[in-house]
């Protein structure tokens, strides 16, 4: 499963940075895409924490309720190809031709 997971962030870091080459577009959607995605994901977790604090539970108990929300996945899912493209191009940014 380990294998599948990394192919998988694997091909859509290059996608990211594949077609993020080729448009200017492309990247700009690609990061509006991201900041969406990072707030949704921190407010999720922030939600479940604040919850969590309010209702005097035990935190191990209630990390399900936030790993299981749909909005949680899709935004990490996302934010994983994202930032691992960033950094792949990272280089090029700094150590390319000005």
């Amino acid at each position: 499963m380990m294998i599948l997971i990394g192919a998988a962030l694997a091909a859509g870091t290059g996608l990211l940075v594949w077609i993020s080459r080729q448009s200017g577009m492309a990247s700009r959607i690609f990061d509006g895409i991201a900041v969406a995605a990072a707030f949704l994901f921190f407010v999720t977790a922030a939600d479940a924490l604040a919850q969590t604090l309010l209702h005097d539970t035990v935190f191990m108990t209630e990390v399900h309720r936030v790993l299981a929300n749909p909005v949680f996945l899709t935004s990490g899912a996302y934010l994983g190809p994202y930032v691992m493209a960033r950094i792949a191009v990272l280089p090029v940014y700094l150590f390319g031709p000005k």
